[in-house]
């Protein structure tokens, strides 16, 4: 215990990446024991309990050379938060040695976005958060109460983890090839599945029952299959999605299905399996040696009822998992069955991983649509626009941009030019840096293409590329809005990506853009854009703050827009900052925010910050905005003379966040929240950064 107590080295910063079973973030030694051959007078596997409770004491290890100093060997991986293998034949240290080396490498962490289930902050008001744990692989949906001091994480009031049925009482559909396309739900496993999911060291069967939960073939009860901390997968990049009228969350995870949760209890309604989820994949989950792979890992957005008349349409993709997308009726989320699923597809022309949050709108041809950009590794690598027919998945428009290839298209957002309710333009960016504008104004589907051409050729709105002219990549998605004073629309993106092991170490220079839409193309940013810097680093209250340029009031003359590149003031260098996530227009405030990834492994998942600043001019925000030190003021949180314009929330790379009432609420890397006080511009009401004011 004294090892792992004290801080082994008080001269370093405490920055020990932490877990669920070590909460240690200081110097310490996390102990490991291995017996092999030899056990103690307890058993590591049923008197923990006990002797947690007291009912059952630790033996003297000094009282003789006997069994109890292995039982001390144990106590001491107890207290040091580590592991205790007791073998007594090669497979049974091979598999204590493979959980001891996943106990090692188990951090806590959270890549996805959280949600909130209130437009105001009252004694219901929840904040849901997706954590997952590495090296183990598990996952958990928590749900905290928000008030109007912040985000109570100190307790959730349920975790999803502990609210799942018994296996043989879940309620797991599936798509089975087999049936018509708009009849194919089934229950999980289809007959097909069952011989897929079939592993030298279990039947399909065997097998499936294991991924609904099933622990009695697990290696803890002496059986072939991998043991897990829970059934439920981690989930990483799928944010939660809450659902008013039915009171439901709804999330993605890597077990290989979506699952519905009761957001006011946690417990599970029901979980699907999609199409392209690939069962030979699949079963590597039961799998001792089992690597992590992606399965069901992409965005979700679920349809209005004026959108698709008298249901709810939750469309949602397999992110890093697949090339499929999916659509399930979930307008009534306790009665859901079979016939429930409305469509699966995993072979559309051009898509490939859509990770990019799609939305749904109604169409100038009279049809309600899901629009997406194609995502990345696309059969051909380029970047495509593609609109499919919410009732059946049938693509109506699979628009091209450029020949550019190593491409793809994030994110896309709709605008309604003429406000009849049906989406007249689309913007996105792509992974070469190239923001598109697409014209679907015509009710000829024919007619839809890039708003620019050269002749034939498609050509970008505009290319952002930093100071040397090198292409700056676009994975998050955009925001607009229109100017109240000049009546121009805006479009605001930021640049970056986070994608691959290399990203992780790029340090180029990215940047916060916005743009007038005046119906031309804008050329490079030296000419046609303002630049607007970072001024001011300090802190306050123990937080990092930035502060950006003076207020200003209009833009200079013959400005189409302006830039600001994420580095520090001058002369400070780059430090890998960048923007992977969706702005968000609040009044006159725009929300972002930035991450920097950490090169040094002993700085658990990096930093960033939540940015606020002018949208129509580029500046600091005109009105103070953050209330730091929580005092209910405002206007002393200032840093190099300007408004605090940005704050490191302390939760690592943080997510996109949810605006309630007067805070806002993050996810971080490093598997907390984080919230912040701010003088709300739109108060009362929410803004998630993952949605649009207006669509």
């Amino acid at each position: 215990m004294r090892y792992w107590k004290n801080d082994l080295r008080p001269d370093m910063s405490n920055n020990v990446p932490t877990s669920g079973a070590d909460p240690a973030f200081w110097q310490h030694m996390v102990t490991f024991g291995i017996s092999i051959g030899q056990r103690g007078t307890l058993d590591p596997k049923v008197d923990l309990p006990a002797l947690t409770a007291g009912t059952k004491s630790w033996p003297d290890p000094l009282d003789a050379e006997d069994a109890h100093r292995i039982d001390d060997l144990w106590h001491a991986a107890v207290n040091g938060r580590g592991e205790f293998v007791a073998a007594s034949n090669p497979d049974e240290f091979a598999e204590g040695l493979r959980n001891a080396l996943a106990a090692i490498q188990a951090r806590k962490g959270s890549a996805s976005s959280v949600a909130a289930n209130s437009t105001s902050i009252s004694t219901d008001t929840k904040l849901f958060q997706a954590v997952y744990v590495s090296g183990q692989w598990s996952g958990e949906l928590k749900a905290y109460s928000v008030t109007t001091s912040g985000i109570d994480d100190t307790t959730p009031l349920w975790q999803a983890s502990d609210e799942l049925p018994a296996w043989n009482a879940r309620k797991v559909f599936t798509y089975d090839a087999s049936l018509p396309p708009l009849a194919a739900g089934a229950t999980f496993p289809t007959v097909t599945q069952t011989v897929g999911l079939t592993t030298a060291s279990g039947t399909g069967v065997e097998v499936a029952n294991y991924l609904k939960g099933d622990d009695s073939r697990e290696s803890k009860n002496s059986g072939p299959f991998r043991t897990r901390v829970s059934p439920l997968g981690d989930i990483i990049h799928s944010s939660p999605y809450y659902l008013e009228s039915t009171d439901t969350v709804f999330v993605g995870a890597n077990d290989g299905m979506l699952h519905a949760f009761n957001a006011d209890t946690g417990a599970e309604h029901f979980a699907y399996v999609p199409r392209g989820v690939l069962m030979n994949d699949l079963k590597t989950l039961s799998d001792p040696r089992y690597a992590h792979r992606y399965f069901v890992d992409g965005p979700i957005v679920v349809s209005s009822k004026a959108q698709t008349p008298n249901k709810n349409i939750l469309v949602g993709t397999l992110g890093r998992g697949g090339r499929g997308i999916y659509a399930l009726d979930v307008t009534s989320s306790t009665g859901f069955g079979a016939s429930d699923v409305e469509w699966d597809k995993d072979a559309i022309a051009n898509m490939g991983n859509v990770i990019g949050k799609p939305f749904i709108a109604k169409l100038n041809n009279g049809k309600t649509g899901v629009v997406i950009g194609n995502g990345i590794n696309s059969p051909d690598d380029k970047a495509y626009l593609i609109v499919l027919d919410i009732s059946d998945g049938s693509v109506i428009a699979n628009i091209p941009t450029s020949s550019d290839t190593a491409n793809g298209l994030s994110s896309p957002k709709g605008w309604d030019e003429d406000g009849d309710g049906d989406v007249d333009y689309v913007y996105a960016g792509d992974l070469r840096g190239n923001l598109w504008k697409f014209d679907l104004s015509d009710s000829n589907t024919s007619k839809w293409e890039s708003s620019h051409k050269t002749g034939s050729t498609p050509v970008p709105m505009f290319t952002a590329t930093d100071g040397s002219g090198n292409r700056q990549p676009i994975s998050g998605g955009v925001s607009i809005a229109v100017d109240p004073t000049s009546f121009k629309r805006w479009v605001f993106f930021g640049t970056g990506r986070y994608l691959t092991d290399a990203d992780q170490t790029d340090h180029s220079v990215q940047t916060m853009y916005g743009l007038m839409d005046e119906g031309t193309r804008i050329g490079n940013r030296s000419t046609d854009l303002v630049a607007r810097t970072t001024v001011a680093v300090g802190v306050i209250d123990g937080r990092t703050v930035r502060g950006f340029e003076a207020a200003s009031t209009t833009m200079p003359a013959g400005k189409k827009g302006w830039y600001v590149d994420l580095a520090p003031p001058a002369p400070g260098t780059a430090q890998g900052e960048r923007m992977i996530g969706d702005p968000a227009v609040a009044g006159q405030v725009l929300l972002f925010s930035s991450i920097i990834p950490s090169d040094d492994p002993c700085v658990p998942g990096g930093s960033g910050f939540i940015n606020a600043i002018n949208p129509f001019t580029g500046a600091s925000v005109s009105e103070y905005f953050f209330d730091i030190d929580g005092d209910g003021e405002y206007t002393d949180d200032t840093v190099g003379g300007v408004p605090v314009g940005s704050v490191d929330t302390g939760v690592g790379m943080n997510t996109d966040g949810v605006l309630l009432d007067k805070i806002i609420g993050v996810g971080g890397s490093k598997g907390e929240t984080g919230s912040v006080g701010v003088n709300n511009p739109v108060a009362p009401g929410r803004i998630s950064w993952r949605e649009m004011l207006r669509n």
